[in-house]
């Protein structure tokens, strides 16, 4: 009985050791300025960064370390709350990001100070799923838009790729207060 206990001791101490282990491999990307923070996991990269001559709007490209999958995150700083329907008809509509065709209907979800709707977008090569999420605080200096999207070709999503893009659209988080 004692060598029972002992096993689930040292068991239970082996896997909390590497729950920690890995998550320090996790890092948060935090954007000050656009009023943002995520958990990306450690084996995707940043490639890339550009922020407008007007200082309002920035975009983000993250890449999985074996390419099987890139995030493109656009953020947007507005003098006022913006219609999510209208932010999310300009992006779907906006040539130049070449989304493809939306899958079923929107999720919706909702938080006292933001709010949000994703969807799956497919096409003969690629599947990406998509968060738009608005900052809704009437009586803030600035309020905020961002495009989550995640992009990978359907024979790179499995279930581990699902779980891993949830885990990220999960953890992020609007901080305009």
């Amino acid at each position: 009985m004692l060598i029972s206990k002992s096993l689930i001791i040292i068991l239970t101490l082996i896997l909390s050791l590497s729950f920690i282990i890995r998550a320090a491999d996790d890092r948060e990307i935090t954007d000050e300025n656009f009023r943002f923070t995520f958990v990306l996991p450690g084996d995707w990269t940043t490639t890339d960064s550009k922020l407008t001559n007007d200082q309002d709007a920035i975009s983000y490209s993250f890449e999985r370390k074996d390419k099987k999958c890139t995030i493109m995150l656009l953020a947007f700083k507005l003098e006022s709350v913006k219609n999510l329907e209208d932010f999310i008809y300009t992006m779907e509509k906006d040539i130049s990001l070449n989304i493809p065709k939306r899958q079923g209907d929107y999720t919706g979800f909702d938080n006292e100070t933001f709010d949000g709707k994703s969807a799956v977008y497919k096409d003969v090569q690629f599947i990406e799923n998509i968060y738009y999420y608005r900052t809704k605080l009437p009586d803030a200096p600035y309020n905020y838009v961002y495009m989550l999207r995640f992009i990978t070709t359907n024979s790179n999503l499995n279930t581990d790729l699902q779980n891993q893009l949830k885990k990220i659209s999960d953890s992020f988080l609007p901080t305009a207060k």
